[in-house]
Formats: structure tokens, C-alpha cells, sequence
């Protein structure tokens, strides 16, 4: 009996870990994703120099896109709340950042903790354009050490970590993290 619960517990658990895309709520911005995925569990916070750990998540339309993929661009992989006021500042800066460098700069913005329910108004609301991901599981924003947000990650186009910014940051700030991490003109 022993053998076969843990059988059945060691089969059933890899599934509940992922999160399986949903159905696409009335209304629900095309930029926002619909589920998502740690995909590299490793320990410690990441460092500045370091690989920026992996996650996937997966859009309306079925697709599964990973961080990995958006290598070769910088990305500002940003932690934030429906909740979280300074997030809330933070996003017209955010907006106008990916408007500006288009595709030679990913925005991704990953929420911490809630679910598509709760992003779907906010989504609505804000109307930014770059990706939103929810991650009810915490997973992702846990491996980054998220606790407090926003937070926002600057990743290089080799994939590795070239800065960390706690706290709201505005344009300005941002764009002088972009210029020092790599010529885009």
C-alpha cells in the first residue's frame, strides 16, 4: 500500500507543479500570459554576473515562450502587484521604455502571488502593452528573491544579470541601466 501511494504521489505532484494554461477570461489584454513556469529551481539570490534563471510562461494563443528565448536583448524582468502602489507608478516608465527601444529591449513584468482573476481588471486598467505574467505559485518570484517590489532585473543579452534595482525607478534611471548594459542606437 506504502509503494503504491508513494507511487502515486511522486507521479501526481510533477503535474500539479505546472501550471496548465486556462481558459482566457472575458476581456483579458492579449499581452497578458496565462500561465507560468520556474523551469531553473537552482538556490541563492541571483547575482549581477550571473545566469538569470529560467521560467516559462504561456500565452493566449497556446504558446509557450521561455526568458531563455529573449537572449540577445536586454530584459527588464520586472516583480509586481495589483496591490503595490509603487508598482503602479513604476508602469508608464516601464510602457514608454518598450515603446522606445521596441524590440531591442523585452519588458516582462512577472506578478507576485495573484491569480488571473485578480490581473484581469488591473490589466485592463493600466493598459501597458509589454508582457504580464502571472505566477500564483510563487515559484519564479521566490527564485528571484522578490519579497519586496518592485523589483526589477536587468538582464544582458547574454543572459546573465547586469543589475538589480529594488524600489520604483523612473525613464531616466532605467535608460542609463540599458546604455551601460549594451549599445543599442
Amino acid at each position: 500500500m506504502r509503494v503504491a501511494l508513494l507511487t502515486f504521489v511522486l507521479l501526481w505532484l510533477p503535474g500539479c507543479a505546472t501550471a496548465a494554461p486556462q481558459a482566457v477570461p472575458d476581456g483579458l489584454p492579449a499581452n497578458v500570459a496565462l500561465a507560468s513556469r520556474l523551469l531553473d529551481a537552482g538556490s541563492g539570490i541571483p547575482q549581477p554576473g550571473e545566469p538569470a534563471p529560467d521560467f516559462s510562461y504561456t500565452t493566449q494563443d497556446g504558446t509557450t515562450h521561455t526568458l531563455a528565448e529573449l537572449r540577445g536583448r536586454i530584459v527588464l524582468l520586472n516583480f509586481w502587484a495589483t496591490w503595490c502602489v509603487p508598482c503602479i507608478e513604476e508602469m508608464p516608465a516601464l510602457q514608454r521604455l518598450a515603446e522606445t527601444y521596441g524590440e531591442r529591449v523585452a519588458v516582462v513584468g512577472v506578478n507576485k502571488l495573484e491569480t488571473l482573476e485578480a490581473i484581469t481588471p488591473f490589466a485592463q486598467r493600466i493598459g501597458v502593452g509589454f508582457v504580464l505574467v502571472p505566477n500564483p505559485a510563487g515559484d519564479i518570484s521566490d527564485r528571484y528573491a522578490a519579497k519586496n517590489i518592485p523589483l526589477t532585473y536587468f538582464i544582458k543579452p547574454d543572459g546573465t544579470i547586469g543589475f538589480v534595482q529594488l524600489g520604483v525607478m523612473s525613464y531616466e534611471q532605467a535608460q542609463e541601466q540599458i546604455d551601460r548594459l549594451g549599445d543599442l542606437s
